[in-house]
């Protein structure tokens, strides 16, 4: 009876389907990546189960995440899909919200290497002079990515204000690419804006000669993801490469297949090379890209107004969110309204390139802040000081009136 009462609040079934649906995202079009993770996510693994394991189950798979009709949260909320391939930022939000597991992660194969890490690029032109160093970028205009890809956007954000560099406060102009990475190197190229995040293999993958030769790395880094040494330019920690997570709803055995084909999955399949990878390994660690999510405040904890809203646990914003809902401030500071900002982008002669969503200083000093703090203290100090000397006249005053009242009395 508990079983049946779990099941049907979380609108899954534990009872096994003949059909499994798996819904994918990577950036791209949806079609670009329906011709790239189809013949893995349905055909090989319809023909593992089918051939290997001698199971009649099969897979479909669909994209998602590419609007709000193909939001993976709407189709997971409706049942309608069981794995998830996408991010490990994505990942978190998606385990925090609805406990999916992750099951597996990717090995990607770029440019002859493989790699199970991402790596995030904080960059800029090497012949931009204003941008030589980390400092600099208080005066910068920035493009992130996606807004939950943590390494074109949390990474890259992270590192800027540990050096003391909030993109919101500080930066004139910070423009959303979502999942056009392309679009936001061609805006650096083209000095539309003057510094960009975005994934480390995914540049060396789409644009190695413009990385060597024009672009600057900031913070460049070595690091070590799982005992290997990441091969290729970073300026942040490292996270897993994309993965697979399962509805709690999907039966443990069929997981556990699922995980079975995946790892045998060879680079020299005709799916593997299609979708660019070498093959799949047990989950990685995701404590670096939570805690990124974590310190930028894109997870968001349950409230009363989210309890009543549907949001039980903790959760991410959807990344079809008005832009500014999805921006929080630092300590200290208040967000602007959205006519106020888009007011100053125009004032400032920086309009959005292309209509792209873009902020120009959304969160300034809270003026009370700003304006009263040296009041309050004064007014603390008179208060307390006040304070002192009534407790002490208090004190004194018994010690000599007492025997005045004595005497009176005789």
């Amino acid at each position: 009876l508990i079983a049946g009462l779990l099941c049907g609040f979380s609108g899954q079934s534990l009872a096994e389907k003949s059909k499994y649906v798996i819904g994918g995202w990577l950036p791209g079009t949806s079609s670009e990546i329906t011709s790239r993770l189809k013949p893995l996510f349905e055909n090989y693994l319809t023909t593992y189960f089918h051939s290997i394991l001698n199971n009649s189950i099969s897979f479909e798979f669909v994209p998602v995440d590419f609007d709000e009709e193909s939001y993976a949260n709407k189709k997971i909320r409706a049942g309608e899909i069981d794995f998830l391939y996408t991010l490990s930022g994505r990942m978190v939000c998606v385990e925090t919200e609805f406990s999916w597991i992750p099951i597996v992660t990717q090995r990607a194969r770029v440019i002859g290497k493989e790699t199970g890490a991402q790596g995030s690029v904080v960059y800029s032109l090497k012949s931009n002079k204003k941008l030589r160093n980390i400092s600099d970028f208080k005066d910068a205009m920035i493009g992130v990515g996606y807004l939950l890809s943590s390494e074109s956007y949390h990474f890259g954000y992270q590192l800027l204000v540990q050096h003391g560099i909030d993109i919101f406060v500080d930066a004139p102009k910070v423009v959303f690419y979502a999942n056009d990475y392309q679009a936001q190197l061609d805006d650096v190229l083209k000095e539309k804006i003057d510094a960009g995040i975005l994934p480390s293999t995914w540049l060396v993958e789409n644009a190695k000669e413009i990385l060597e030769s024009k672009l600057l790395v900031h913070n460049p880094s070595q690091y070590t993801y799982e005992g290997d040494i990441f091969p290729f330019p970073t300026s942040t920690p490292l996270g897993p490469q994309p993965g697979v997570m399962a509805s709690p709803g999907v039966p443990w055995h069929v997981k556990e297949k699922v995980i079975d084909a995946l790892t045998h999955l060879t680079k020299d399949d005709p799916a593997a090379i299609a979708a660019g990878i070498s093959t799949f390994t047990m989950p990685g660690h995701f404590a670096d890209v939570r805690r990124a999510l974590d310190d930028l405040g894109i997870i968001h904890q349950p409230t009363l107004l989210g309890w009543s809203e549907g949001f039980i646990n903790a959760w991410c914003h959807s990344p079809f969110d008005d832009t500014l809902e999805t921006v929080d401030c630092p300590p200290g500071h208040v967000m602007q309204n959205g006519a106020t900002i888009h007011y100053k982008c125009h004032k400032d002669g920086m309009d959005c390139p292309d209509g792209r969503p873009c902020l120009c200083h959304p969160c300034q000093l809270d003026l009370q802040v700003r304006v009263f703090p040296a009041r309050v203290v004064l007014g603390l100090v008179v208060t307390l000081f006040s304070l002192v000397l009534l407790l002490s006249a208090c004190w004194v005053f018994p010690l000599e009136a007492a025997p005045y009242t004595r005497h009176a009395a005789r």
